[in-house]
């Protein structure tokens, strides 16, 4: 066999087969990795082909293409693990526990993480990003050691250590009890259990929410600030001296307008001395439900007050025949019921009231 050149390529003496051995070149500034990969070139005889221009024993070329080499300018720059988050922070045994380890690579490499778990004796107990503590006993002591990878270098390892806890309390109900109504105004209260409602040293964290508004952190809320159509929902949490708990949400209380109030009088008699007077008097479902008057419609200067639901009118002079009269008893969220009815007012005018 003869070298042909000096990139590296040589051809058997059949004059059939070209191969080409690509190698590692290093340049001025730069380094070039080459495929490493040896590429066949065929070429075949062409004899009694038909045609008249080819001659027997002629070289058909082949073409040939090679996959374009990896550049890297400078040398590799390994990945750095900065920390490891572990999750949760003070698990019980039979918890699973999840690390994450916080990688910088200054080339912008993809990067991979082996996790190993180790006991307090160097001992390993698994691998993987989560661990599961089933079969150990509070008190225990864990270890995981990272070690982040660009495929080309290793970082070096890094570890994190963590300690089983006594005990895993965490929230298991969070309801909201809306038992004295849902309409604005009425007060709702948190109830929170616990997985373990026999044991303590913690503090309850309330956040009450009407969207992604907190209005309110106590353990009641006072919804007289809201509207009919808010959506309120309780966020709850254990918080201990070293950690607190996951919260958990309650389902959401819609706040309503409540059953509607009912007038429970009716207009009696009629003028009297010159003057109309109607006690008014309404009830209403809701214990909360604050009552107001209102006259809807009905003849100038007829009057009723807000609170007693005393209607008054003396009829003016020019005032005589039928009048229409609509009243109305509402609560402080709008729900409301009206009474319609008639007064007919016949004869001269009363004489205007004496002042006293």
């Amino acid at each position: 066999m003869a070298p042909v050149g000096d990139e590296g390529i040589s051809m058997t003496g059949d004059g059939k087969t070209i191969g080409i051995t690509a190698s590692r070149t290093k340049w001025r500034g730069r380094q070039v990795l080459a495929t490493g990969a040896t590429l066949a070139l065929s070429a075949s005889l062409c004899i009694g082909c038909g045609s008249d221009d080819g001659a027997a024993g002629e070289r058909k070329p082949s073409m040939v293409q090679t996959a374009a080499p990896i550049e890297r300018s400078g040398p590799n720059s390994v990945p750095v693990i900065e920390s490891i988050a572990l999750m949760p922070a003070s698990p019980a045994p039979g918890r699973t526990i999840k690390a994450k380890a916080a990688v910088v690579d200054s080339d912008g490499d993809r990067t991979t993480v082996r996790y190993v778990w180790q006991d307090a004796h160097g001992r390993e107990l698994g691998e993987g990003r989560s661990f599961d503590t089933t079969g150990l006993e509070p008190g225990d002591r864990l270890e995981v050691v990272a070690v982040a990878s660009d495929g080309i270098g290793e970082s070096e390892e890094y570890s994190e250590s963590i300690s089983l806890s006594e005990g895993s309390i965490e929230v298991a109900l969070v309801v909201i009890d809306d038992s004295e109504g849902t309409q604005p105004g009425a007060i709702l209260e948190a109830v929170v259990e616990s997985t373990d409602e026999s044991a303590g040293g913690y503090d309850v964290e309330y956040e009450w929410l009407v969207g992604d508004r907190v209005v309110g952190t106590d353990d009641e809320l006072d919804t007289s600030s809201l509207n009919v159509g808010d959506r309120v929902v309780l966020s709850a949490r254990f918080v201990f001296d070293n950690r607190a708990t996951r919260p958990v949400r309650s389902p959401a209380v819609v706040l309503a307008r409540g059953d509607a109030p009912q007038i429970v009088s009716t207009p009696e008699g009629g003028i009297e001395g010159g003057v109309f007077r109607y006690q008014m008097r309404a009830t209403s479902p809701e214990s909360a439900a604050e009552l107001s008057y209102e006259v809807i419609s009905g003849p100038e200067g007829m009057t009723v007050g807000r609170s007693s639901g005393l209607v008054t009118w003396r009829p003016g002079a020019d005032q005589r025949g039928a009048f229409e009269i609509e009243v109305v008893a509402k609560d402080q969220w709008g729900s409301g019921a009206a009474q319609s009815f008639e007064i007919r007012v016949d004869g001269p005018a009363a004489p205007p009231a004496s002042a006293r």
